[in-house]
């Protein structure tokens, strides 16, 4: 049986008293009616449990850190608010009539060296199979995540998983939900979870975890009567064009045994930004693939050359234009309604050859929003290797059709 700490106890009666409140505070609002042939969305609230397993990826997870035991296992607890939609919209017959909302995640590992995180996430539920009691669906999360106790030189050694007391909460799942009443319904599934600062502090090995997790959810609104039929929605078949910007920090700790050097280049951040421009083509009503290119300035540059030539006993130099990089870059988009998530490759071809610069192949997972018309903002986390975070990428972007 996992212990069960203080604070986590805290955070399962913030999530039931939200839970009582909730109803009373939202249950009579008047609904908005979409159009005379819908209901309109309605609303819903779950709270889950969540008890699973930590992967064992890095040497303080397994048992290298001030306890001397491995972290192996988790327990969470999570109030959500959600919107089932009506069909009153193409994009609800594309998914099956989704549901969508927000969130609140609270996690204990019993280890004062991990801490309790917090989350706030947005996410997505798609329903791959419904029937009258009856869904089968696919989950997506995504979202920030607050106190970590991080690594501490003096405090907390040992701890390379986490740099940063904040990170990104990136989560997949399947799950099946059953209709118990009128108004409550059951749902189980299993859930994998990603936490990361994306490089933005070091050390950053993360902290992957699945687990089995198990909902009560009550509609607080009579639940929406969705269509019997979906409708065929037509793809847009267009083309289209995206400039997005973006802006990161990338951590370097590189290790020196002269204290000299370990105070002028251990430990230190670097801006890095991006301008993106695509080209995209919609193969569906919901997805696109795309295509373009990607200018990047990496500040590490400069640093790198100059412990390069510490390294070979000269003194080097680096000049401005040594930051610039240009890559191409290829991917898939898929969008539901004004979110997009975005999966991107993308490969250097011209870039001035350092020791310790970014790797040529590179790839992206982003969110992004639209905000107003066709301005969107986000974050992507880059990555390496198809796994090893880079760092994070906020950013600022406008599409225009073709």
């Amino acid at each position: 049986m996992v212990p069960v700490s203080a604070s986590f106890r805290r955070h399962k009666i913030v999530a039931a008293i939200c839970l009582i409140l909730l109803p009373a505070m939202i249950g009579f609002s008047p609904r908005a009616q979409a159009d005379q042939e819908y209901s309109g969305s309605t609303n819903y609230l779950r709270a889950a449990y969540q008890a699973g397993q930590v992967v064992q990826t890095n040497g303080f997870l397994r048992g290298d850190n001030l306890s001397g035991e491995p972290i192996e296992s988790f327990q969470s607890v999570r109030l959500e608010f959600g919107w089932q939609t009506d069909g009153s919209k193409g994009w609800h017959h594309e998914y099956n009539f989704p549901t969508f909302g927000i969130g609140l995640y609270g996690a204990d590992y019993n280890s004062d060296e991990l801490g309790t995180p917090t989350s706030l996430y947005g996410y997505f539920t798609w329903p791959i199979k419904r029937t009258q009691r009856w869904k089968f669906n696919f989950d997506l999360a995504f979202g920030l995540t607050n106190d970590w106790e991080p690594y501490d030189p003096v405090n907390n050694p040992k701890n390379t998983a986490m740099g940063l007391g904040r990170s990104v909460h990136i989560e997949a799942g399947a799950s099946a939900e059953y209709r118990l009443a009128s108004r409550w319904s059951v749902i189980g599934g299993i859930t994998g979870t990603h936490f990361s600062n994306g490089g933005t502090q070091r050390p950053n090995h993360g902290l992957n975890q699945l687990g089995p997790i198990l909902f009560l959810k009550y509609d607080v609104d009579d639940p929406a009567a969705t269509p019997d039929v979906r409708r065929d929605i037509k793809s847009p078949k267009e083309w289209n064009i995206a400039v997005t910007g973006s802006a990161g920090i990338r951590n370097l700790d590189l290790k020196f045994e002269d204290p000299d050097l370990r105070e002028e280049f251990g430990n230190q951040s670097y801006t890095i930004l991006n301008l993106t421009t695509v080209a995209g083509y919609h193969l569906t009503y919901k997805s696109r693939v795309v295509f373009g290119l990607d200018v990047a300035y990496d500040e590490t540059v400069g640093d790198l050359i100059k412990v390069d030539g510490i390294n070979r006993g000269v003194n080097a130099e680096g000049e401005t234009i040594d930051n610039f990089e240009l890559g191409v870059v290829g991917g898939y988009e898929v969008s539901a309604h004004r979110t997009h998530i975005l999966v991107h490759f993308a490969y250097k071809v011209l870039s001035k050859e350092v020791p310790g610069r970014l790797p040529k192949f590179y790839q992206r997972l982003g969110v992004r929003q639209f905000v107003y018309r066709n301005w969107y903002a986000g974050l992507n986390v880059r990555f390496h290797e198809i796994g090893s975070a880079d760092n994070l990428e906020w950013n600022l972007g406008y599409k225009v059709s073709l």
